[in-house]
């Protein structure tokens, strides 16, 4: 498609009537990848391209038949829009047909965004960008404008990589300009359409200052303080930026889930912060989503769950020819247990192949301790996105660390593994090797076990009985496989999912059953809650599992879940369940419910979990959210308030507000704080 340069201003209001959208070339060949591949689509696309200096704009009009039956429900910032009528575009500025940018915007003119890194999604990533939608008599229409402040390129090429699909809620229907086919994906950069004819682009001087105040108040421990913060990014390049943050405050992040652990392992929390989050996809590696992940940036500046003052971070992110990097280095506050430190991290992989890369990993730094800890890894990642008709992937990566308490010996470990995945439906599956050495310590990474090998393997077969004409669109039979040894080759654990299936509807409502047998070695006793024991011994045992889910997309919607397991010497029963009204665009109320009934010779015990969620959306820029959440374990309840008011595009304000109470103790406050944050962006 050649885009044409704008004649005229345009105004990003969601309604296409400015006269430069005249001149605009109309395109409307989308076709329907789902529910039938091919297939023409239901309701029409139109799709409007135009540009200039400065700004890449975007029309959709989004013709309905019947525009009551649009769905647009949300309109809170980064939420994904997956339940609302909305369109996703993507860019790939470079055209290297591996990684690019995501701009996607629903009917109720929620926007969410990413970046999109050999195939992965990184939707943590925050660009400033302009989006409007509008619901009218033919259907509904989003105008967009993505300045070119905002993404990277390479100013000697008129061409990008671009591709942009829709998804018609209301019959789960999604349609696409180009690569058409189910196993393809939007973000599958190989296989998108190209966009010519962007000429003399500016990105300016490439300087961005976000100078940021946070107001704290201590209700419960008294006093106040006024804290100034700054967020510089430099455009070294075209592809290359630098990021430094000055006395970092995380006041607007969003708090964790509440959970009670029942294993003898580490829970994983995922990064909230927004300053780790932004191009943390140039740090993943090895294709590890959890364990043994060499760099987890949640280590710096939480300890313990307690948070640590960071004085200032330094990030360069980029791409320079066929190598992209990411160098990340923290400095800590002086701190009376642990010392003063300095956290690295250094990221590389060099483009191979199609799609493939090859690269290391680089971290320095104990963040929970005074000794030294250093890791170092190697990767491959193979990717090939149309191997006769099938997506495969794989990843083999391996893993050094030497790390110990100052003025002792250094302890070195190791690590290993691979993994691979098929999908070309109606089938696909993977399989996971990892070894893990008993000295093996990542300081800026996350390990749940180590002295042990895991092997995985799953294959799972996609019946489709009504080519998407009948009640039930797909039916997925899934079997799953898991087994953990010693490096003796001993067995310590192993489970087997034999069957789970899963029958979802036309309308996105969904039944999961499942089976799994389970076998245990524990060496040692271990205190699964407080006063109760789970002995050593070899253990036996099944769940069975039922899940319903309706679909978000409804005003009343809802989960319950039910298992039965025999669990160690005993037995547990689980069940609970969500609940979510949303009577309007407006507004809407949720509950969580959670509980695990267990009983074992050493003693019985119930573990609840509520949480309480209410939204007030008073339009995509006013959002309100409150969220209560308490478990019986810790006799403890946490209320949390958060308003984001988005003033323009890059300058935020968050008024958030933190409570938690002993329930044990009368309700007895034992935090209550507020915190006001406003940032402020200028580019130049």
């Amino acid at each position: 498609m050649r885009v044409r340069r704008a004649t005229s201003a345009i105004t990003i209001d969601g309604r296409l009537d400015d006269e430069a959208w005249a001149a605009a070339v109309a395109i409307d060949d989308f076709t329907q990848v789902d529910p039938v591949e091919g297939a023409a689509p239901t309701q029409r696309t139109v799709m409007r391209l135009l540009y200039d200096e400065n700004n890449l704009y975007i029309g959709v009009r989004c013709y309905e038949t019947d525009p009551s039956l649009i769905i647009a429900r949300d309109m809170t910032r980064d939420s994904g829009l997956r339940d609302d009528d909305h369109i996703t575009i993507f860019i790939d500025t470079f055209l290297d047909r591996r990684n690019g940018y995501l701009f996607i915007i629903g009917a109720a003119g929620g926007k969410s965004d990413g970046l999109i890194r050999a195939g992965s999604r990184e939707m943590e990533w925050d660009g400033i960008w302009h989006g409007k939608a509008t619901i009218d008599d033919e259907g509904w229409t989003a105008e967009i404008a993505i300045p070119m402040q905002t993404v990277s390129f390479d100013p000697k090429s008129d061409t990008w990589g671009f591709n942009i699909h829709r998804i018609i809620r209301r019959n789960n229907e999604t349609v696409r300009w180009a690569s058409p086919r189910r196993d393809q994906r939007i973000t599958t950069a190989a296989n998108a359409g190209t966009i010519v004819g962007l000429e003399d682009l500016s990105q300016g001087l490439g300087l961005t200052v976000v100078p940021s105040l946070v107001a704290t108040a201590d209700f419960e421990g008294g006093g106040a303080d006024l804290d100034p913060g700054l967020d510089i990014f430099y455009q070294i390049t075209p592809s290359i930026v630098a990021s430094l943050t000055i006395n970092t405050d995380f006041a607007e992040t969003e708090v964790d889930d509440r959970r009670v652990n029942l294993t003898r392992f580490p829970l994983f929390f995922p990064e909230k912060r927004d300053f780790f989050l932004q191009d943390a996809g140039l740090f993943r590696f090895g294709g590890i989503w959890r364990s043994p992940l060499p760099f987890h940036s949640r280590r710096i500046g939480i300890v313990g769950g307690e948070e640590k003052e960071i004085l200032a971070g330094l990030k360069v992110t980029g791409r320079q020819g066929r190598v992209s990097f990411g160098v990340l280095d923290v400095q800590m506050k002086n701190d009376t247990v642990l010392g003063d430190k300095n956290l690295f991290t250094g990221r590389f992989a060099l483009d191979v192949l199609k799609e493939s890369t090859i690269g290391m990993i680089v971290t320095n730094g104990d963040p929970g301790g005074r000794g030294k800890n250093t890791l170092v890894g190697w990767d491959f990642h193979y990717a090939n996105s149309d191997a006769d008709g099938a997506s495969l992937r794989g990843d083999v990566w391996v893993q050094a660390t030497r790390s110990g308490p100052t003025g002792e010996p250094d302890e070195t470990g190791t690590a290993f593994g691979g993994q691979f995945s098929y999908n070309k439906e109606p089938w696909s599956g993977g399989l996971f090797f990892g070894q893990i050495g008993e000295e093996f310590n990542p300081g800026l990474g996350f390990v749940r076990r180590v002295d042990i090998r895991e092997y995985q393997v799953n294959a799972e077969y996609t019946f489709r009985p009504g080519g998407g004409t009948q009640f039930v669109r797909t039916i997925d039979v899934q079997v799953r496989a898991g087994l953990f040894t010693d490096l003796d080759n001993e067995v310590l654990s192993s489970s087997l999912m034999f069957p789970s299936v899963e029958f979802e509807s036309e309308a996105g409502d969904s039944v999961d059953l499942r089976l799994q047998l389970n076998h245990e070695k524990l060496d040692e006793p271990f205190e699964i809650v407080e006063g109760v024991t789970i002995n050593a011994g070899t253990y036996d045992t099944y769940r069975v599992t039922a899940e319903i889910d309706t679909s978000q997309s409804r005003t009343l919607s809802g989960s319950a879940t039910v298992s039965y397991a025999e669990f160690w010497d005993g037995t547990r029963f689980d069940w609970g369940g969500t609940v979510m009204v949303q009577p309007s665009a407006r507004y809407s109320v949720g509950a969580e419910f959670e509980q695990n009934e267990i009983r074992l010779p050493g003693g019985d015990f119930d573990v609840q979990i509520v949480s309480f969620i209410t939204k007030v959306q008073f339009s995509p820029e006013v959002t309100w959210s409150n969220r209560i959440q308490w478990d019986n374990q810790s006799d403890e309840a946490g209320f949390n308030s958060r308003l984001r008011y988005e003033i323009s595009p890059g300058r935020v304000a968050y008024i958030v507000f933190n409570s938690a109470y002993n329930t044990a103790d009368s309700w007895a406050t034992t935090e209550s704080e507020m915190a006001v944050k406003i940032g402020w962006t200028w580019r130049f």
